[in-house]
């Protein structure tokens, strides 16, 4: 069948909180972030993982020591899986970037793939790291693996537009989370994506929360482009 990985967003920080780019800032998970990780990893504990990895930042680390306690596995640190760089905008929120640099938003907008954040990194380059970090991590797991990773929002991004083939200026469309799971099989590089942003294990019942994200980019692009 392919080794299926199980890709998991950090639990929630102060700075998502506040709507602050974090990118590669060290920052730490809130009470609600915690919690997040925690039903996660239980969620996930009756799935016997071969292999556990996270991206080494602060937020990913502290929601990889709270599976680490719950799935009772070790897990090895990849500096690859970490999150896109935003450079100058790093500790900004949306309004911030857009008055300071409202030109580099836009194109970044439109295409994060060509158009790195001022003075960051290109969803390309993120893109390309990723996917050797991940060839590697499959080249150290048997095949039919499942395979665990802690990642980031935007790492999970945007290797589902790699994989899905998505235009890149469709990227916001995918939408994740805090806590949420994302499950792909990868079976000779053909990717089958059985779940996306899954986040039932989160509520009791169901919940629009992740959908303000959607409110959010929605409102940017009309700012930045005018579109309806």
């Amino acid at each position: 069948m392919g080794s299926k990985l199980f890709l998991v967003r950090h639990g929630q920080t102060q700075w998502n909180l506040e709507g602050k780019y974090q990118g590669i800032t060290d920052t730490k998970l809130t009470p609600l972030g915690i919690k997040q990780a925690k039903l996660a990893a239980k969620y996930l504990s009756k799935v016997n993982f071969s292999g556990f990895y996270t991206s080494p930042l602060g937020r990913t680390m502290e929601t990889a020591e709270i599976f680490k306690k719950i799935i009772k596995k070790e897990y090895k640190v990849k500096e690859n899986l970490k999150e896109i760089s935003f450079g100058e905008w790093e500790g900004l929120v949306f309004d911030e970037i857009i008055a300071k640099y409202n030109k580099d938003f836009q194109n970044w907008l439109k295409d994060p793939f060509e158009n790195p954040p001022t003075g960051g990194e290109g969803f390309k380059e993120m893109v390309d790291r990723g996917r050797q970090e991940i060839d590697q991590i499959l080249s150290e797991n048997e095949d039919d693996s499942n395979i665990l990773i802690v990642t980031h929002g935007g790492f999970i991004v945007g290797m589902l537009v790699y994989w899905l083939k998505i235009s890149p200026d469709r990227w916001s469309s995918i939408i994740q989370s805090h806590g949420a799971i994302n499950v792909v099989v990868l079976n000779k590089e053909i990717p089958f994506i059985s779940q996306i942003n899954f986040t039932g294990h989160l509520y009791k019942y169901y919940s629009d929360a992740s959908d303000k994200i959607i409110k959010n980019y929605g409102k940017l692009k009309r700012d930045c482009h005018g579109d309806v």
